[in-house]
C-alpha cells in the first residue's frame, strides 16, 4: 500500500496544491492544507479504492480550505504572486488588472460555484471527477456551472468601462 501512496502523492500533489492555492491566496497556507490532505489520505489508504483517490483528496482538500477561510479574515483581494514573463509592461500591468478582476469574480461566488470554476475550467478536471469530488450528479454540475459562469459573465460585464 506505500507504494500506491507514493503514486498517488506524485500524481495528485499538483492538482492538490492547485486547488488549495487558487482557494486560500496564500502559498503557505495551502502548503499546510496540502501536507494535511496528503496526511489524511495516508490515514485512509487502507480502506480508498484506487478509483476514488483523487475525487477523495480533492474533497479533503477543497472542505479543509473552506474550514480555514471561515475560520478566518475576508482579506482584501491580493493579487497573483507572479505576473506572465516575456511581456511589455503596459501588457503586464493590464493583463494583472484583467486577471485581478476575474479572480476576483471567481473568489466572490457562492459555494459549490466556486469549487466548480475552479476545479472544471482552471485545472480542468473532467465533469465526472468534478462531480465525484463535491458529491454532486452529472446533471447538477452541469446546471451549476452554467450558473457560475452566467454570474461571472455578469459581474465582469458590469465592471467594464
Amino acid at each position: 500500500m506505500d507504494k500506491y501512496f507514493r503514486q498517488w502523492t506524485t500524481a495528485y500533489q499538483t492538482q492538490v496544491w492547485s486547488l488549495a492555492r487558487f482557494l486560500l491566496k496564500d502559498s503557505a497556507e495551502a502548503e499546510d492544507v496540502v501536507q494535511e490532505a496528503f496526511i489524511r489520505l495516508w490515514q485512509h489508504r487502507e480502506t480508498l479504492s484506487e478509483a476514488r483517490v483523487k475525487p477523495w483528496l480533492l474533497r479533503v482538500t477543497r472542505n479543509m480550505c473552506l474550514d480555514r477561510l471561515r475560520r478566518e479574515r475576508p482579506e482584501a483581494d491580493t493579487a497573483p504572486d507572479d505576473l506572465a514573463g516575456g511581456e511589455e509592461p503596459l501588457e503586464q500591468m493590464e493583463r494583472s488588472r484583467e486577471g485581478r478582476k476575474l479572480h476576483a469574480a471567481v473568489l466572490g461566488l457562492d459555494e459549490p460555484y466556486r469549487s466548480l470554476v475552479i476545479m472544471r475550467d482552471v485545472q480542468q478536471h473532467s465533469y465526472e471527477d468534478v462531480a465525484a469530488t463535491l458529491d454532486l450528479s452529472l446533471p447538477q454540475v452541469k446546471t451549476y456551472l452554467h450558473r457560475a459562469r452566467k454570474t461571472l459573465r455578469d459581474q465582469l460585464m458590469e465592471l467594464r468601462p
